[in-house]
Order: C-alpha cells, then sequence, then structure tokens
C-alpha cells in the first residue's frame, strides 16, 4: 500500500496485479483476531441476529474483531458476542429490526422457526405470500415494533463494500417480487433496483464508490471482491448458535 493506493494479487484466476483504492483496502481488511473464529471476515456484512443486555436484535454486522461484533439496526448499534451471532436473511433485517424480544422469552431455536414463518409469508413458499408488512408480522410482532414501509437505513453490500440508502418498502417489495418470482405490478415496476440495496430513489446516495482511478481493470476488480467478500444470498439458511 502506497499512497491513496495499492496492488492486490487475487487469490482466483486470472490472478493479475489490480490497483485498488487504499480506503478500499482499509475497509475490507481482515484483522489478526478474526482467524481465530474459523475464518477471516467470516461474520463482516452478513445479516444476523445478536444477543445485547438480553434482548435479541437484528442488524448488520458492521464491525468484527473475534470475539466481538457490533450489528447496525433499525434502533441503533448494539455489540454482541461472535458466539452468539446466527445468520439471516438480509429482508429480516428490515423487517425485524425494531423488534424487542428478551432471551428468557424465547429460545433461539424458536426465533429461527419464527423467522422462517415470516420469510414463508413474504415469499409464499406453502402459502400465498404477501408484501403488506403488517400481514407479514402479524402474530410475530406487536404493531408498535413493526417498521415503517418508510423507514430507511444504511446497508453495505458484502461484495463492493459500497454503502447505500435503503428503504424498508423497497427491501420488502424486491424479495417478494424478484426473489420469489413474481410478475412486477405497475405500481413497483419503476421502483424495483436491479439489486436489493440498489433502490433507485437513493441512486446518488452512495459511499465508497469504486471510480476509474481506483482500479486498472473493472474485471480484475470484480474477481478480487468476488475472493475476497463472496455473494449476498436472501434465503434463510438454518443455523444454529456458534459455541
Amino acid at each position: 500500500m502506497s499512497g491513496m493506493t495499492a496492488s492486490v494479487r487475487p487469490q482466483a484466476p486470472p490472478h493479475l496485479n489490480v490497483e485498488v483504492a487504499a480506503s478500499t483496502i482499509r475497509l475490507r481488511q481482515v484483522l489478526p483476531d478474526e482467524y481465530g473464529t474459523g475464518a477471516p471476515g467470516e461474520w463482516l456484512r452478513k445479516a444476523a441476529i445478536g444477543v445485547s443486555d438480553g434482548l435479541y436484535v437484528t442488524g448488520q454486522v458492521i464491525v468484527f474483531n473475534g470475539s466481538e461484533a457490533t450489528l447496525r439496526t433499525l434502533r441503533g448499534e448494539f455489540h454482541c458476542r461472535t458466539a452468539d451471532l446466527v445468520e439471516v436473511s438480509p429482508v429480516l433485517f428490515f423487517l425485524t429490526g425494531k423488534q424487542q424480544l428478551r432471551t428468557a422469552d424465547m429460545t433461539v431455536e424458536e426465533l429461527v422457526e419464527q423467522n422462517t414463518g415470516i420469510l414463508d409469508r413474504l415469499l409464499g413458499t406453502t402459502q400465498r405470500g404477501s408484501c403488506s408488512i403488517p400481514r407479514v408480522l402479524a402474530g410475530y410482532m406487536p404493531a408498535r415494533q413493526q417498521p415503517q414501509p418508510t423507514d430507511t437505513i444504511e446497508w453495505i453490500n458484502a461484495l463492493s463494500g459500497v454503502e447505500t440508502t435503503v428503504g424498508v418498502r423497497h427491501a420488502v417489495d424486491y424479495v417478494h417480487f424478484i426473489d420469489g418470482n413474481r410478475r412486477l405490478t405497475g405500481s413497483v415496476r419503476d421502483t424495483i433496483g436491479d439489486r436489493f440495496d440498489a433502490e433507485p430513489r437513493f441512486a446518488g446516495d452512495q459511499t465508497e464508490s469504486p471510480t476509474n482511478d481506483d482500479v486498472t481493470d473493472q474485471a480484475d476488480l470484480e474477481e478480487l471482491l468476488a475472493s475476497i467478500g463472496g455473494k449476498v444470498a436472501h434465503t434463510l439458511t438454518p443455523l444454529t448458535p456458534r459455541p
């Protein structure tokens, strides 16, 4: 790393050196302590359930430092133990981010089952799907803890590191229509972005966006980021808390 740029050689083919902005490298650097939890960057930028002061919190991991993680939620930022984290679908971050549920009242297994039910209602896996937030969350949480469609939050793309503003309405509609493989209706056709975190109305409000000066070749950069970051999934993977 020298000045504003750094030379990086990706592990995946084509194994060519690429010039990347130093700010991007600093953003994506792996701390030494991360190796102790199983894999470098294992939790960084994933949507997860954590435990903070006896409450379950659902958000995106924005800081991962070995045994500790910081989750950004609709209720603010919370510090959690890495051992308590359970990965969830990103849309649950938007739907359940305001929920205040005590660990004494529900086990992790019961919470995972609840989240599966919410996704079933949204995607229509075993029933008719719906993108109505009150209908999707009915019986799972009180109305006062449900998000408003106009609520927004900053989401960090796990692959690129770009931070964008995403609204609850867009996140829910994207998963319902795109991930649910439904025909887009006229009311949402012009408001759905190309990605879960690419809401058209906030297209200009992103940070850490790469420029032509950041890399020598865009294809090489994509290979580099793919080897580092992986992809964001919108399906719930049944996981158990880490020991």
